[in-house]
C-alpha cells in the first residue's frame, strides 16, 4: 500500500500534485483539472487510491500523469485510518518520489483555482517552502515543497506513514507539517489572499472565499454540494 506504488513519477521541474480515491476523483477532479489548467498552466500529477480502470483511462486520455496504489495490499489498524491515509498519501509519495530539482505544488482535489497568480505571487510561492497558516496550523490545502527541502520532505513522508500505522490519531497531515516545518523559514501564502479557511456559512464568508486565488469550501456543506464541472466539460 505504501511501498507498492504503481506508475511513473513525472520529470517536470514544476508540477501540481493531488491525490484522491475513486469517489473524490469522479466528483472533484474535472473541476480541479479545468481550473488549474486554465489559471496555472502547469503539469498535473494525480496519485489515485484504489482506482478503477475507467479512471486511469480518463487520465491517460487527458495526458495527465498518474501513480496509484491499492489499500487491499496494506494494513490499516484504526477504523478511521483510510480517511487519514487519503489525506496524507500525497505527502508520502512526494517525499519518496520527488526529484532533487522539482518544485511541487500540493493541492486538495476538492479545491480549485479561481484566478491566475501574478508574477509576484508566483515568486512568493516558488522561492521557498510556502504555506498558508490558520489558527497556528500549516494548512495542507495548497502549499509548495521547494527542492532545497528534500530531506525534510522525506522526513514528513516517514513520519506520516509511521503515525498512520502505529498511532491512534487523526489529522496526521497537519500535525506532521507543523512539527517539521513550523520552526524553519517558509514563505507565507497570506490567508484571505491565497485561500480562506473559514467554514462557509454565510454569503459574506463565501465572498471572502471568492476573493482568493484558490477556493476551498470548508465543512460538510462544501462536501455535500454539487460540483458544476463534470467529465463532459473536459473530455
Amino acid at each position: 500500500m505504501f511501498e507498492n506504488v504503481i506508475g511513473n513519477w513525472p520529470s517536470h521541474d514544476r508540477l501540481i500534485l493531488t491525490s484522491c480515491d475513486e469517489a473524490y476523483f469522479n466528483k472533484y477532479f474535472p473541476r480541479f483539472y479545468q481550473t488549474f489548467t486554465q489559471h496555472w498552466q502547469l503539469p498535473i500529477h494525480v496519485h489515485m487510491i484504489d482506482p478503477s480502470q475507467q479512471s486511469l483511462g480518463r487520465l491517460e486520455d487527458l495526458g495527465v500523469s498518474y501513480t496509484y496504489c491499492n489499500t487491499s495490499t496494506g494494513y490499516l489498524k484504526w477504523a478511521y485510518s483510510f480517511e487519514t491515509y487519503c489525506q496524507a498519501q500525497r505527502f508520502i509519495i512526494l517525499g519518496n518520489k520527488a526529484l532533487d530539482t522539482q518544485s511541487v505544488i500540493v493541492a486538495d482535489v476538492d479545491a480549485y483555482a479561481l484566478r491566475s497568480p501574478s508574477t509576484a505571487q508566483k515568486d512568493t510561492l516558488f522561492q521557498d517552502m510556502a504555506f498558508t497558516t490558520y489558527n497556528t496550523r500549516l494548512m495542507a490545502t495548497f502549499c509548495h515543497f521547494h527542492p532545497s527541502r528534500r530531506q525534510e520532505s522525506l522526513q514528513v513522508a516517514r513520519m506520516m506513514k509511521d503515525m498512520i500505522l502505529n498511532v491512534d490519531t487523526i489529522g496526521v497531515d497537519q500535525q506532521v507539517l507543523k512539527k517539521v516545518f513550523s520552526q524553519l523559514p517558509y514563505n507565507e501564502l497570506t490567508h484571505g489572499e491565497w485561500i480562506s479557511h473559514l467554514d462557509v456559512k454565510t454569503s459574506a464568508q463565501k465572498k471572502q472565499h471568492e476573493a482568493c486565488l484558490i477556493y476551498h469550501e470548508k465543512g460538510t456543506r462544501g462536501k455535500n454540494k454539487s460540483v458544476g464541472t463534470t467529465w463532459t466539460d473536459i473530455e
